[in-house]
């Protein structure tokens, strides 16, 4: 499912990173980077092994390192 399973607003702008997990150190950095857009973020599953994470750009509280 490519959808959404909430609406987001028309409009704003986002940024979205796609992860694929498969790859070696892929979910290490993923995690690290949820953490980071933890409050600015959300998280849509396209398939087990890929997560997309949703932010919107300028919001993020912490740095991922």
């Amino acid at each position: 499912m490519l959808t959404p399973h909430k609406a987001y607003r028309r409009g704003a702008e986002f940024t979205l990173i796609l992860f694929d997990l498969r790859i070696p150190g892929a979910a290490e950095r993923f995690h690290r980077e949820r953490w980071a857009w933890a409050e600015a973020g959300e998280v849509e599953m396209l398939d087990q092994d890929h997560p997309v994470l949703i932010v919107r750009p300028g919001s993020a509280r912490r740095l991922s390192p």
